[in-house]
C-alpha cells in the first residue's frame, strides 16, 4: 500500500464521526469472529448430531430472512444510529442470556442455542441495512469506496481469525468465554453508537428541502418517499433498472458461493485427494478475499460498476470452469482459480456497495439496501440446497451457473451508470 494510499485512510480516520463508528465495528466484528465455529462445536457437544447444528442455522438465517424487510424500512423512517444501537442491545441480551444459561446449573439444551441464533439474526437483519445507509452520512462521496474498502477488510480478517480463535477459546476457557467476549464487544460498539448519536445529525427522511443531485437523477414515483414498507423498495428498484440487474447479477454469484460451499468438498475428497484439499481451497478463498479488499484500498480510483460487473463474471466463470475440469487440474490452479474469484467477488462487492450508495437517493437508500440482504440471503442457502439435490450432476449446474452469469453480465454492464446525473 502507498504512502499516498496510506495518508488517505489516515485521514478518513481523523474524522470524528466515522472514526467513533469505525471503532466500534472493528471491536464488534473482532467479537464476532470465534462465534459462527464456536456455536457449531457448542451445538454438536450439547447433541452429539450434526442435526443440532442445522437448526441452529436455520435459526440464524430465517430470522434474518424474514426481518431483513423490516431492517430496511425501519432505517429509511427513522434514525439508523438509533436503528443499530437497537439492534445491538437485541445482540447483546441474545449473547448474554445465552452465556448465563451456559454458566448456570441449568443443562444446556439446543432450544437454547436456536433462540439464541433467531436473536441474534433477527439483530443482524435490523443492523445492516440501517449501516449500509449510514456509512455515505459519515464521508464524502469521494472517499465512500475507501470506506467501504476498510468495512470490507475488517470482515476479511474477521473471517481470517474467526476459526483460530474459536479454536483456542474453546479448548481453553470455554463457550460461555466466546459468548462474553462477543458481549462486550457490543457493549463497545454501543458506547461508540452512542457517543455518534450527539456527533451526527441524521439526513431528513423524505426531505421537503431541495432536492440532491441523486433525487433529481430519477422520476418520481408518486408517495415513494412516504411508503416506507419492503414492497415499496421493489417498486422503486423500477427507476433504477442496473440496480435491478446488478442484484439479479449478484444474487447468481451469491447462489455459486453457496454451491461451492457445499460442491468444494465433495470435489476436494473424489477427485483432488481429501479433506485436506479442501481445506486448501478454503484457505485459498479466505486470501483471496483478503486481498480484494486491499486491492480497493490501494487506489484512489473510484472503479466504475460497468466493469467490476465483467470483472465479477469472469472470476465466478473461472472458478467453475476450473471446478468442470478438475480431473484435469493440479489443485494448485484450482485453489489459484478460487482465489481469483474470492478477490474479485470482494473488490468488485465494495464497487457495489459504493455505486449504489452514491446513485441511489439517501431516502430509498436503506430499503434498497435490505433487498440487497435479502437477496443475498436466499442466494448462499439456495445454493446449498443446488449442491446437495445435484451431487451427481454438478458439471451441468456449474455450466448453468456460468451462463446465467454470463447472461445477466451483459444487460448489467450495459446499464451501469446510466442511473448517475451528469452536470450540465
Amino acid at each position: 500500500m502507498s504512502t499516498v494510499t496510506l495518508r488517505e485512510q489516515a485521514s478518513m480516520l481523523r474524522e470524528r464521526r466515522f472514526a467513533t463508528f469505525f471503532t466500534g465495528h472493528v471491536v464488534s466484528r473482532l467479537g464476532d469472529a470465534p462465534v459462527p465455529v464456536a456455536f457449531a462445536l457448542a451445538a454438536y457437544q450439547v447433541s452429539h448430531s450434526a442435526a443440532a447444528l442445522t437448526w441452529v442455522l436455520l435459526s440464524l438465517w430465517a430470522a434474518r430472512f424474514f426481518l431483513v424487510a423490516t431492517g430496511g424500512r425501519l432505517a429509511d423512517r427513522y434514525d439508523r444510529v438509533k436503528v443499530m444501537i437497537g439492534a445491538d442491545v437485541l445482540r447483546l441480551t441474545a449473547q448474554g442470556a445465552l452465556a448465563v444459561v451456559v454458566v448456570s446449573p441449568l443443562p444446556l439444551h439446543t432450544w437454547h442455542l436456536c433462540l439464541s441464533a433467531a436473536l441474534y439474526g433477527a439483530g443482524t437483519a435490523l443492523y445492516n441495512p440501517a449501516q449500509i445507509g449510514l456509512t455515505p452520512e459519515l464521508v464524502d462521496e469521494d472517499r465512500l469506496q475507501r470506506a467501504n474498502g476498510l468495512l470490507s477488510l475488517v470482515a476479511d480478517v474477521s473471517f481470517l481469525l474467526g476459526p483460530v480463535l474459536a479454536g483456542v477459546l474453546m479448548s481453553t476457557v470455554g463457550f460461555s468465554w466466546v459468548l462474553w467476549l462477543d458481549v462486550a464487544s457490543f457493549a463497545v460498539n454501543l458506547v461508540c453508537l452512542v457517543r455518534l448519536a450527539r456527533l451526527h445529525t441524521p439526513a431528513r427522511r423524505g426531505a421537503t428541502a431541495a432536492p440532491s443531485d441523486r433525487d433529481i437523477a430519477a422520476t418520481p414515483v408518486p408517495d415513494a418517499g412516504e411508503d416506507t414498507r419492503f414492497r415499496a423498495g421493489f417498486a422503486i428498484m423500477a427507476r433504477y433498472p442496473w440496480f435491478s440487474f446488478g442484484m439479479a447479477l449478484w444474487f447468481v454469484v451469491s447462489l455459486g458461493i453457496g454451491l461451492t460451499a457445499v460442491a468444494g468438498p465433495v470435489v476436494a475428497v473424489e477427485s483432488l485427494g481429501g479433506t485436506g484439499a479442501w481445506s486448501v481451497l478454503a484457505t485459498c478463498i479466505a486470501v483471496g478475499s483478503l486481498l480484494g479488499s486491499l486491492a480497493v484500498m490501494t487506489t484512489t480510483r473510484q472503479h466504475p460498476w460497468k466493469a467490476a460487473s465483467v470483472v465479477v463474471t469472469l472470476g465466478a466463470v473461472l472458478q467453475f470452469t476450473a471446478l468442470t475440469l478438475r480431473d484435469e487440474l493440479p489443485t494448485a490452479v484450482i485453489g489459484a482459480a478460487f482465489a481469483l474469484c474470492a478477490l474479485t467477488t470482494a473488490a468488485c462487492g465494495i464497487v457495489w456497495d459504493t455505486a449504489y450508495q452514491s446513485e441511489i437517493p439517501e431516502r430509498y437508500l436503506s430499503r434498497l439496501g435490505s433487498v440487497d440482504n435479502f437477496v443475498n440471503s436466499a442466494g448462499v442457502p439456495a445454493g446449498m440446497l443446488l449442491g446437495g439435490l445435484f451431487a451427481d450432476h454438478y458439471d451441468t449446474v456449474f455450466l448453468g451457473i456460468s451462463v446465467l452469469l454470463v447472461l445477466l453480465c451483459l444487460p448489467a454492464a450495459r446499464l451501469a451508470g446510466n442511473g448517475r446525473k451528469t452536470t450540465a
